[in-house]
């Protein structure tokens, strides 16, 4: 104990050391202007660094990475929250409540709910990464197809409670985004299926182009259609509601939901191969579910902000555990920050943890200090950044088509992610007239590929018999969660109608 307690020390003492200060504070602010701009996300960031820093040493190197890590969560959820353009595929689920409070006029607290959530998240991310140090090894072990199932499956199951009022219309779109996550080759047989005789399809629909059609692209005809003159509703800026006092202390107002929402993303985090988008959507899921006003939820309620956003920043410091402990990249990012650790003769494993392990503080410390410099800095510029919210309509329209554009492009610059956000911009559009939820079609098609490969393998080993469930506890305790999950409802409403009798 007492030797990882001077291993942290020294990891803190490298970190805030003179000239090394420099790299985490340098890696924060680049990575806060890629992630900023939709298309220009962190993993871009990491990809260029990697062949401008060949000559670095090690030190060096885990204090600035660390810093992009940490630094391109947060700033992705501001354009979310503002134009309803999600910087990164895990800052979607931000866009559900974030920007109704943005044309509500409560962008700033919005904002500021935002990166508040965000370093609260981080840091519970961060303590649970230091405290499991030593369990790394059986922890992750302990996760196999039936586990990765089960946590599909729970993400799915989701579904019912974001649908609201509407279930009937929430399963049908659960099941046209699996539909859609089946596009593609098949983990079974390896066999093309619905890509139509183009080579495009045959890794399946990408994300992106998805999710810029679905919110974006769908959000500037809506805008363009409708009777506003700015998002907000407003012109001056003196007619903003909302405070940035308030968005900071909403997180420990509901500390309960921000604590919870951040254990998930921690776990989810810590399983390789899952990534941030599950975290914030599950957790924005977990929010809905526990929630006796869930009809709020869509509208603008501020617990839609702390959900994802503490989750998706939990979910860095998870994630460094398959890396630290096996190499193992739960996400491009962590690709990126294997590879760059690895060029530099970083290798993870037992000799890591054991003889370098004040490196490995430093990363931590580094990944750190950037989730809360980047969300000081949040705060501090939200009530500027609130007013682009008084941005007139016939400016804003182009403006967000034209990120959209070099989003879609920049990402894998093809032609066709353009063509087929622009289908599910009208396709999103058509969702938001005829009022049929969009989230759960978005969930299934993350989840879908996890899913139907893990089903595969689960029936395989289990009709051979190399499955036994009372032999997983962690399987088991899934299993719990997901009979929980479904229960709960249930469970609240025969207590409301008990209420409603004795009345």
């Amino acid at each position: 104990m007492n030797g990882i307690l001077d291993s942290a020390l020294e990891g803190l003492r490298l970190v805030f050391a003179w000239p090394n200060l420099i790299y985490p504070i340098a890696g924060t602010l680049l990575s806060m202007v890629f992630a900023f701009l939709p298309g220009l996300n962190g993993v871009t960031l990491m990809a260029i660094a990697i062949t401008m820093t060949l000559s670095w040493d090690p030190v060096q190197i885990v204090l600035i990475f660390g810093a992009f890590v940490g630094g391109a969560t947060f700033m992705g959820s501001i354009t979310s929250i503002l134009f309803n353009v999600p910087g990164s595929a895990p800052n979607a689920a931000t866009l559900i409540d974030g920007h109704p409070m943005a044309e509500a006029g409560n962008a700033r607290t919005a904002i500021a709910c935002a990166a508040a959530s965000s370093a609260l998240g981080s840091t519970f991310g961060v303590l649970v990464l230091l405290a499991l140090l030593p369990f790394m090894r059986p922890l992750i072990l302990s996760f196999g197809p039936p586990e990765f199932l089960l946590l599909a499956i729970w993400g799915l199951s989701m579904v019912s409670m974001l649908s609201g009022g509407l279930s009937a219309k929430g399963i049908a779109m659960t099941g046209l985004g699996l539909l859609l996550a089946f596009i593609g080759a098949s983990p079974l047989s390896a066999s093309d299926r619905f890509t139509l005789g183009t080579d495009y399809l045959v890794d399946g629909l990408p994300i992106i182009p998805v999710l810029l059609g679905l919110f974006a692209i769908s959000e500037a005809i809506h805008l363009s259609q409708s009777d506003r003159s700015t998002i907000s509703g407003r012109l001056r800026s003196e007619d903003l509601s909302g405070s940035v006092c308030e968005g900071c202390l909403a997180p420990l107002r509901h500390g309960w939901l921000t604590l919870r929402c951040s254990a998930i993303g921690t776990i989810v985090g810590i399983v390789p191969g899952i990534g941030g988008t599950v975290a914030s959507y599950v957790a924005y899921g977990h929010a809905v579910q526990s929630a006796q006003d869930k009809e709020r939820f869509g509208k603008g309620d501020i617990r839609g902000v702390i959900a994802p956003e503490a989750a998706s920043d939990a979910k860095d410091g998870g994630s460094l555990f398959p890396v630290l402990a096996f190499g193992i990249p739960g996400s491009e990012g962590t690709v990126l920050l294997l590879t760059a650790l690895m060029v530099h003769g970083i290798v993870p494993g037992r000799a890591l943890l054991d003889d370098q392990l004040p490196l490995v503080f430093a990363l931590v410390w580094s990944l750190f200090f950037s989730n809360w410099l980047t969300s000081i800095l949040g705060v501090a510029i939200s009530g500027q950044l609130a007013r682009i919210t008084l941005i007139q309509t016939r400016f804003l329209v182009p403006l967000i088509l034209a990120l959209v554009a070099v989003a879609a492009m920049v990402n894998r610059a093809r032609a066709e992610d353009l063509i087929l956000a622009a289908f599910f911009g009208l396709f999103g559009y058509a969702l938001k007239v005829y009022r049929w939820p969009r989230v759960p079609l978005v969930i299934a098609l993350v989840l879908g590929g996890m899913f139907e490969t893990n089903l595969h393998l689960t029936l395989r080993l289990f009709s051979l018999g190399r499955i036994d469930l009372l032999d997983r506890p962690v399987a088991l305790c899934l299993l719990l969660l997901l009979v929980a999950t479904f229960a709960a409802p249930l469970v609240g409403r025969r207590r409301l109608l008990s209420i409603a009798r004795v009345k």
